[in-house]
């Protein structure tokens, strides 16, 4: 079957009342014939940073880190002292960061994070000095988020994602796409054009779009968000600690309305992120009022957002309409 993305893959995930269909199409790998597959790895690219926010959130429900708590305290050197910016504004955009580091190398988009390491990053902030704390889309931010994570918890990013995470919810095929990894059932990338793109790979900047993911499992990790935001109380999962960090992932952390811990905002009660890489887009989505989700995972760069966003509107008009037409 031939539909706008060729050859290449896509996988999608519909999430309401509580079940999950699976949609699957093309090729994980057109060249090795590889069909995709629920448990086919693809980078889901920014997606990874609104987890990075949930990991933030955990952190501050255990008490183990308040959102304002400044970056310069947690570094804890001279060198950083200008980075006085909070988690809160880390997690919103708003430190005053830019969008990358002034020595991340750039003349070989393939693989662009492949070699930026924890002493490049260092380096960076030690040279850099903030701006004005609005909003500026960061993968700096996230990446050193991450860092900072790893540091506080003596850990890791790689093992306190598959321990806070991936472990408890199930997410078994989930892991990072680092640097000289091998990674089995890992997607191909391809161009629009249908040319193969080179995978991506993190060191210090994981936190910006590392994470490899499967279809199942971004859609449990949908099911535990709805789970977990629901307004019907006989709904709602159990009070554990991932739950509560769940929703207060999904609060603003600021006075900006339109973000959360990571999370996309909008005013009609949706939550979103989307993800793109060399070869990859992604999007997920959920609406906590209505208990609907999407997940749109595809390995090609024709962006999947604008159609993730209509099924998502369509699937709460949907649950609205059930809803009011037959009250239980």
């Amino acid at each position: 079957m031939q539909t706008e993305f060729g050859d290449a893959g896509a996988a999608v995930a519909i999430v309401s009342n509580g079940e999950t269909r699976f949609y699957l199409h093309g090729f994980a790998d057109h060249l090795k014939q590889q069909p995709v597959s629920k448990l086919t790895l693809f980078e889901i690219g920014s997606v990874t940073k609104p987890l990075v926010g949930l990991l933030t959130a955990l952190a501050v429900t255990n008490q183990q880190l308040n959102l304002d708590t400044t970056v310069a305290s947690l570094l804890q050197h001279p060198d950083y002292q200008q980075h006085n910016y909070n988690l809160a504004q880390l997690l919103s955009h708003s430190s005053g960061l830019p969008r990358l580091p002034a020595n991340l190398p750039l003349h070989d988009l393939s693989d662009p994070y492949a070699n930026y390491s924890r002493a490049d990053l260092m380096m960076a902030l030690q040279q850099l000095q903030p701006g004005e704390p609005q909003f500026e889309y960061s993968n700096l931010g996230f990446g050193l988020l991450a860092e900072l994570l790893s540091q506080q918890q003596n850990q890791s990013f790689s093992a306190l994602i598959q321990q806070q995470l991936f472990v408890p919810t199930g997410m078994s095929a989930s892991t990072l796409a680092l640097t000289h990894g091998k990674y089995k059932n890992r997607a191909q990338g391809y161009q629009i054009d249908g040319s193969e793109t080179t995978n991506w790979h993190f060191q210090a900047l994981a936190g910006a779009g590392a994470i490899l993911s499967s279809i199942e499992d971004m859609a449990l990790l949908v099911q535990y968000y709805l789970q977990a935001t629901a307004t019907d109380t006989a709904v709602a999962a159990e009070n554990s600690a991932l739950a509560d960090a769940m929703r207060l992932s999904v609060t603003p952390p600021t006075s900006d309305p339109t973000i959360g811990f990571g999370w996309m905002l909008q005013p009609q009660g949706l939550v979103w992120h989307n993800g793109q890489t060399g070869g990859f887009n992604s999007f997920v989505g959920f609406a906590p009022a209505e208990q609907v989700g999407i997940v749109i995972l595809s390995n090609t760069t024709i962006p999947v957002t604008p159609g993730g966003m209509t099924l998502l509107q369509q699937l709460r008009q949907q649950a609205f309409a059930t809803t009011n037409e037959y009250p239980e």
